[in-house]
């Protein structure tokens, strides 16, 4: 079936449609720099301002001083723990020394005796002496860690509490921060809102649609992204309810246009065939007709195998006639026959072929 929307009306049509989005896109841009702004009207709420402050301030002098004591006290337990590893690792090099310098004595001489065994014995066992007594320092350093890490713990306990207890009054202060926010995010989207719904109603059929419907779309796109997720919650019922209004006006919306569609449909039905014919465009004819839709009730073209379906089987339009100066089958809304170029004003003034008076 042939479409009757002109190559070029298609091709504004995308090109229009482009446009929208692009206009949109721009809007959205706008009003996201807006939008982003708004938390720099309010400070920053934290939970420390809610606390008490000398209090805190002085457990948290507290606290740096420990850590102050802790990081010098592991300080010197990382020297400690390398001369520890030094003194381990000359320990156990002169014990193989010694071993293997103890095997090679004469069978003859008796070690136990020997000035040069006692002599090398008491290194050692200066060697290991020195061992234990780095030891003994790292035991200290580690003594000295426990009460560090006693009266820390303690301390952050007592930080917690604080903060508990401040925990309240934090809550309540950023909930009405958010609330505060959000009531800016609604004074600039609400009106922007309304405009798209006005623009809706009223401008649909202006020529100056395109640019509205690349409001509207931004203003969809606001609704949703800056300023549904930002609704405060109370548990979840304002955001349960916002969405039980929404689906109620859309639902109460979308019914009353419906009956009025039908009424509409009923009272067209209802006139004679000449003046339904009138109120149908030639280009909505032609979209109805190819998508196999009766263009005076909107019914779907019944069709039976082996029979030609000229008129709806619902109204009583005449979708398919005859033309009546060449007798060729053709769709009723054509301005022209396709097969003679005669005009439909001509062939509604002469009879059909069969009918023609004869000569003479």
């Amino acid at each position: 079936m042939m479409k009757g929307v002109r190559v070029p009306e298609r091709a504004y049509s995308i090109v229009l449609w482009v446009v929208s989005v692009v206009f949109a896109g721009f809007i959205i841009g706008f009003g996201n720099l807006v939008i982003g702004d708004l938390p720099q009207v309010e400070q920053t709420v934290t939970p420390e301002q809610y606390a008490d402050s000398p209090r805190l301030t002085e457990i948290r002098t507290e606290l740096r001083d420990l850590s102050t004591q802790r990081g010098t006290i592991e300080d010197k337990l990382e020297i400690e723990r390398l001369q520890l590893e030094q003194a381990q690792s000359e320990s156990r090099t002169a014990s193989e020394t010694f071993e293997a310098w103890l095997r090679t004595r004469t069978a003859t001489s008796d070690p136990g005796q020997d000035p040069e065994v006692i002599s090398r014995t008491q290194q050692l066992e200066q060697l290991k002496g020195n061992e234990r007594a780095v030891q003994l320092r790292i035991d200290a350093l580690n003594s000295e860690l426990v009460p560090l890490d006693q009266r820390q713990s303690a301390l952050y306990q007592q930080v917690s509490q604080l903060e508990a207890d401040t925990y309240p009054a934090y809550e309540r202060a950023q909930f009405w921060q958010d609330l505060r926010i959000f009531l800016l995010r609604l004074a600039i989207c609400l009106p922007m809102l309304l405009i798209a719904a006005w623009m809706v109603v009223k401008k649909r059929k202006g020529d100056y649609w395109p640019l509205s419907r690349g409001f509207v779309l931004a203003a969809v796109f606001v609704f949703f992204v800056e300023l549904v997720p930002y609704l405060p919650s109370y548990g979840g019922y304002v955001r349960y309810g916002v969405g039980i209004i929404l689906t109620f006006t859309a639902g109460h919306f979308l019914i009353k246009n419906m009956r009025k569609y039908l009424e509409q449909r009923r009272e067209v039905e209802a006139q004679a065939e000449q003046e339904r014919r009138k109120l149908v465009s030639h280009d909505e004819a032609f979209k109805k007709m190819s998508a196999k839709v009766c263009p005076g009730c909107d019914r779907p073209i019944a069709a039976m195998e082996g029979t030609q379906s000229n008129f709806c089987v619902h109204c009583g339009m005449t979708l398919f006639d005859n033309c009546t100066s060449c007798d060729t089958r053709k769709m009723a809304f054509f301005r022209f026959c396709m097969a003679c170029g005669t005009s439909a004003e001509d062939q509604e003034q002469q009879p059909p072929p069969d009918t023609a008076p004869s000569p003479g």
